[in-house]
């Protein structure tokens, strides 16, 4: 196992060994004392966006939409034995996830740690895809589908995708629609698993009172040989406006529940860039959309906005967008009123003295946000996915600029740069 660096984060009181195995597969290690918990996240960067990619060996190749998530279900139920049963015996917590751009696969244990471990590298590792097997997991998954489609929150949050988007895979739900759950077959995962899930690709992030280099030794006997080759992602060509200002539909709700987003016009990119757009566009949110803001007391005196609002960002390395979203009986208002506070916002800036308060608080939330094992092991997870070094965001946090926030504000927070999306009452 090769050393690649060894990061001494003295603002957390943390330290983290990321290392290389033969394979290619980076592992970071941080090592918590005193915890009696330890924890194990396994991920790539192969999400429910990829369904159109050339292959390593260099063949174009086509999968239907939720193959990803379908791919996820596949190897959680192992080989020989199903994994549910192989991490109940270790009496470990575990589970996995399924993105637009990754999927990840974890376990928070207690005592049982290199047994855990063992099992995770080996069923993300070897699974068993056959048609049998796909087809008797179809059924599960349509009905988890189906179940997310009955969701008002699930089905406005991907109307407004629709309306942000003119043809990006985000329009789509990482399950993808009923229809593509069932023609989807064995050759389909096995392509997207033999393509991206190779050890270069994968990323290991361990927390938990151990000795580092003792794990690092498991990982590496553990670990598959490497496989070269790099899949590249087809994705279509995505206008930089979005594809309409309004779309709605009827669903069985009481009141309308509204979104309203701006979308910036690409990606950022992976890396420092992704990482900057991620920090400057939660900064501008809270600022302007946080319960303690100007703007949010005003909104609810008004009767604009009640206690189901809230606001969201999302970013990757080809996209990008903000959002908020609440209950309203008067759509229409609700998104005149914000998109008025927006446009206010973009023009004139954050006073200084809420952008402190605001970055303090920014601050706080992630040192907060990394304390037991299972959190800091899947902050580390998501940074090396994004690649940028764990704990970098403090470092763009402390640099960043109530300039830079506006300067982000005047670019994305344009009316002619956003959407509304409506789910209605039935008539």
């Amino acid at each position: 196992m090769k050393i690649l660096q060894q990061i001494r984060e003295a603002r957390m009181d943390e330290e983290v060994i990321v290392a290389e195995a033969a394979s290619g597969m980076r592992v970071a290690v941080a090592r918590k004392p005193g915890y009696s918990t330890a924890a194990g996240y396994f991920g790539l960067r192969f999400g429910s966006n990829d369904v159109r990619f050339r292959s390593p060996e260099g063949g174009e190749v086509q999968v239907p939409e939720g193959s990803a998530h379908y791919l996820e279900h596949k190897l959680f139920e192992g080989r020989e034995e199903k994994v549910f049963d192989r991490f109940g015996k270790l009496g470990a917590d575990f589970n996995g996830g399924t993105g637009f751009s990754s999927t990840s696969y974890y376990f928070v244990s207690s005592g049982a740690f290199a047994p855990c471990l063992e099992v995770l590298l080996d069923f993300v590792q070897h699974p068993m895809i056959t048609e049998e097997r796909v087809d008797k997991e179809r059924g599960i998954i349509e009905q988890e589908v189906r179940m997310y489609e009955d969701a008002p929150e699930w089905r406005g949050h991907f109307l407004l995708h629709r309306a942000l988007y003119h043809q990006h895979p985000i329009r789509v739900s990482p399950g993808g629609p009923v229809s593509e759950v069932r023609r989807t077959t064995a050759a389909h995962l096995r392509a997207c698993f033999d393509a991206f899930y190779r050890p270069h690709r994968m990323c290991l992030a361990l927390a938990g009172d151990f000795d580092p280099q003792q794990v690092l030794d498991w990982v590496e006997q553990w670990a598959d040989p490497a496989r070269p080759g790099q899949p590249l992602s087809l994705a279509p060509e995505e206008p930089a406006t979005p594809a309409t200002d309004w779309l709605e539909e009827e669903f069985a709700v009481s009141r309308p529940h509204v979104w309203l987003g701006w979308r910036e016009g690409g990606g950022p990119g992976l890396g420092r860039p992704l990482l900057q757009q991620r920090v400057l566009s939660g900064l501008a949110m809270d600022l302007l959309f946080e319960d303690s803001s100007v703007v949010h007391e005003a909104l609810y005196r008004e009767g604009v906005i009640d206690d189901s609002f809230g606001a969201h960002s999302s970013y990757d390395h080809d996209w990008g967008y903000v959002s908020v979203q609440g209950l309203s009986d008067d759509p229409e208002r609700f998104a005149a009123r914000l998109r008025e506070e927006a446009a206010r916002f973009a023009a004139e800036g954050p006073l200084a003295a809420d952008f402190e308060r605001v970055r303090r608080a920014a601050w706080g939330a992630t040192v907060s946000g990394c304390q037991t094992p299972a959190s800091l092991a899947g902050s580390v997870l998501h940074s090396l996915l994004a690649e940028v070094e764990p704990f970098e965001y403090l470092d763009v946090l402390a640099g960043v600029r109530r300039e830079d926030v506006a300067e982000w504000a005047a670019r994305v927070l344009d009316p002619a740069q956003s959407a509304v999306a409506v789910l209605r009452p039935p008539k």
